[in-house]
């Protein structure tokens, strides 16, 4: 796992020092959707793109996508909508610093990132998406194929979508998603008010994810139009993650990693969450690996983290997390849904996996056979005065409802 993290590491400085060390790249101003189209009706190279305030208003066009982002069978082809398709070498997109600059994309694929290399989006606001009507198509405001890119600094909300094609298909248009052969740096982007999940990694892409507040807002369940739908943060198939300081609220499941997936999860708040906060799942046909330290988990409806996989090499760990009033809603007591309500819901786990040194308080249990592992009020606070070097590490408390309720 250290590799990784110096892997992830080398290819953010290496982003930052391309940009350094080339020559300049020509500014072009832009001040309305027409001109936007038409400049990336075909790739660019080297071009940093100023966007006046304004609303753009993008007409979408139809694509094949050569694949499936998240089938059985990844050769499935699916037909969508593209906004923007953003292709070529060397690009920077950015607005001003308010994030003036809306960007309504009318489709499913928002902006869509393809085969673009050293990309930068920046200080943008990312709105209306319309959901496409195949199930298949990955739907977000910005989606990255055969890419590198930064995506910081950017506001992305209020992509609904159409109400009867949520209720058919159940999903809905996320605010980003990472799809194949792709490497990302998501850094201090508000993903509010979206109608599936916040962030989402599919087969072979890989994301380093900071200091964002993913906030579903409208805790909407079931198959309704509104945000907090799907998981904050999921990580699927065989993609890679370092998932840092960020907090995750109002949204259906919090951060999860999924089938054979791999992700570091340190320094986040998950809370106010519909289901589990954090889980490792295989879907009974994968290997996963979870290093999972340092974490809240604050104000859960099912169980506060869930474990459920066999990986035998090198699982990863369960340490030093703080887990505060989970399992607090009767309707996910029966098995059913999602396993034990408790806290810590072991399903199934590998013997070399590690728990060790997590704080747990006001947690409910449905069935009193179930452990709890909970400590009194007064050992709480006194652990939780040991932890707050951590804590304080983490960028986003201000907006966190477990910062205002014990730390503050």
């Amino acid at each position: 796992m250290k590799k990784y993290h110096i892997t992830a590491i080398l290819f953010a400085l290496l982003l930052i020092l391309n940009f350094i060390l080339t020559k300049p790249n020509p500014t072009i101003r832009i001040t309305s959707a027409e001109e936007l189209e038409q400049l990336f009706s075909n790739p660019q190279e080297d071009i940093n793109v100023k966007l006046a305030s304004g609303v753009y208003e993008l007409n979408f066009e139809t694509i094949i996508d050569s694949t499936c982002g998240n089938c059985e069978n990844p050769d499935t082809l699916v037909t969508a909508t593209a906004g923007l398709i953003i292709s070529g070498k060397n690009i920077q997109i950015s607005g001003p610093s308010d994030k003036s600059a809306v960007i309504k994309t009318n489709s499913g694929y928002g902006l869509y990132i393809l085969n673009c290399e050293n990309c930068i989006l920046e200080n943008l606001t990312i709105t209306g998406g319309i959901r496409d009507s195949s199930e298949f198509a990955t739907d977000a405001a910005i989606v990255v194929k055969n890419s590198t890119i930064i995506i910081r600094n950017n506001k992305i909300t209020r992509n609904y979508g159409d109400q009867a094609l949520i209720k058919k298909n159940v999903v809905g248009i996320m605010g980003i998603c990472g799809r194949e052969n792709s490497i990302l740096k998501i850094y201090n982007n508000l993903i509010s008010k979206n109608s599936w999940d916040g962030i989402a990694l599919y087969r072979n892409s890989e994301a380093v994810i900071e200091e964002n507040i993913i906030d579903g807002v409208h805790k909407a369940g079931g198959r309704i139009a509104q945000g907090g739908r799907g998981v904050g943060i999921g990580v699927t198939w065989n993609s890679k993650a370092v998932i840092r300081n960020n907090l995750v609220k109002r949204y259906w499941k919090g951060i999860g990693l999924f089938v054979d997936a791999e992700g570091t999860i340190e320094y986040n708040i998950v809370e106010d969450i519909i289901t589990w906060g954090i889980s490792l799942w295989d879907a009974g046909k994968g290997e996963p690996r979870g290093f999972i330290n340092n974490n809240i988990i604050y104000k859960t409806g099912a169980m506060g983290t869930s474990l459920t996989f066999k990986t035998e090499e090198n699982p990863g760990y369960f340490k030093a997390n703080i887990i505060v009033r989970a399992a607090q809603d009767s309707t996910y007591d029966s098995s059913d849904y999602y396993g034990y309500q408790c806290a810590l819901a072991e399903h199934l786990v590998p013997k070399e996996f590690t728990i060790e040194n997590n704080i747990f308080y006001d947690n409910r249990r449905y069935d009193p056979r179930l452990p709890d592992f909970d400590t009194d009020l007064e050992k709480f606070e006194n652990k939780l005065k040991i932890q707050k070097e951590w804590i304080n590490r983490i960028t986003i408390l201000e907006d966190s409802d477990f910062y205002h309720d014990f730390i503050e």
